[in-house]
């Protein structure tokens, strides 16, 4: 009867043993690849369609993406030489800019607001607002522009100019060691290589900012908003 009573208790689950665990639904997208199949494996479209800007017949983009990396990293390193300089001035780098446009243009008389803004590439109120900081620390001077009444000259003060002098050194030897590696025929190609991005630039950053605006950033290949994702956008 013990005996018996032992067998039961071997074909029946223990009151102190763990439930096993439920076996989870496995869904029809979560299966693995069938024995001997292999997945397809991962292919990151090309960055650019031009061929121009891939390599081997337009089949890779190694060299685009490196430029793209480069670049900034060449911004960065820029804005760091920039951000420098400006502190030893005690000013911002957007006003070291301006600051330095405006020494170019000392002795002529000063330069206008809509032509500083045009060098650095921003909005006229732009400068406007950083002029006046500029001028507030004692560094700028307004003067009434002759042809355009509406407008004005700016110009360094005498302090603007000492100040900027005083770095005139440290200048070089920041700008040196940044360039220093270009020959005169590089320096000239890199110059007007720049040069004509500029516009291109410009153009699609107001293009993806409108894109933004407007809650859809699609683009057409011809850099136009895209009206097939737009319509999704807006929809």
């Amino acid at each position: 009867m013990a005996q018996s009573a032992k067998n039961g208790a071997k074909g029946r689950p223990g009151k102190n043993l763990p439930e096993r665990p439920a076996v989870p639904h496995r869904h029809a997208d979560s299966a693995l690849p069938a024995k001997g199949k292999k997945a397809a494996p991962f292919r990151l479209s090309l960055s650019a369609s031009l061929v121009e800007l891939l390599d081997e017949g337009g089949k890779t983009d190694h060299r685009f993406r490196q430029l793209l990396y480069d670049f900034s990293t060449l911004g960065a390193s820029l804005e760091a030489a920039r951000s420098y300089l400006a502190s030893q001035l005690g000013i911002s780098p957007p006003q070291y800019n301006i600051a330095m446009i405006l020494a170019n243009h000392q002795n002529t008389g000063g330069i206008s607001v809509s032509d500083v803004a045009k060098r650095l590439h921003v909005s006229t109120a732009f400068i406007t607002l950083e002029a006046g900081s500029l001028e507030q620390a004692g560094l700028v001077q307004k003067r009434p522009n002759p042809e355009d009444r509406r407008g004005v000259f700016l110009r360094l003060t005498d302090r603007g100019e000492r100040l900027v002098q005083s770095i005139g050194p440290e200048r070089q030897k920041v700008n040196d060691h940044l360039f220093g590696s270009l020959s005169a025929k590089d320096f000239r190609r890199l110059c007007d290589t720049l040069s004509s991005l500029l516009d291109a630039f410009a153009y699609t950053v107001r293009l993806l900012r409108s894109a933004r605006s407007e809650r859809s950033p699609g683009l057409s290949v011809r850099g136009e908003l895209d009206p097939v994702r737009a319509k999704k956008g807006t929809g």
